[in-house]
């Protein structure tokens, strides 16, 4: 498609179609769209939460329903959505931040494995420390 140009020259620019499904042709083009839907349920889980801490807020009885909620099996198979969502998501964020980050000590590079290795130790002790103060706090 040909349109003439806004500052009125004579020749005409070609502007290229672009379908709605760009995104299907290949495979990190459908990883790309996969890890920004993922994030998504990222924020339904920030949601969810958010709703937690009103319910919390505005009582026993609330905070109960609330509960009660979360026990549905509607809810439960929400939770198990999200939850590999959030897995797919942070497993592809993992794999891209390896690609990015360069991290060099003195003349050497450190490793994409090593740097792998460092971000999963790092998540399992952040979840490990929640684990801790949710079980005994």
């Amino acid at each position: 498609m040909s349109v003439r140009p806004e500052d009125g020259s004579r020749y005409p620019v070609y502007v290229r179609r672009i379908r709605r499904t760009w995104w299907l042709r290949t495979g990190p083009f459908r990883r790309f769209a996969a890890r920004e839907v993922t994030s998504m349920f990222a924020a339904a889980f920030s949601v969810i939460m958010l709703l937690f801490l009103v319910a919390l807020s505005r009582g026993p009885g609330a905070y109960r329903s609330f509960l009660r909620w979360l026990d549905t099996p509607w809810s439960i198979a929400l939770s198990a959505i999200i939850l590999g969502a959030v897995l797919y998501h942070t497993g592809t964020w993992f794999r891209l931040t390896t690609r990015i980050l360069s991290i060099r000590l003195g003349h050497r590079t450190v490793s994409r494995a090593a740097i792998a290795s460092g971000l999963v130790l790092v998540w399992i002790v952040a979840s490990a420390v929640v684990a801790y103060f949710h079980i005994w706090f």
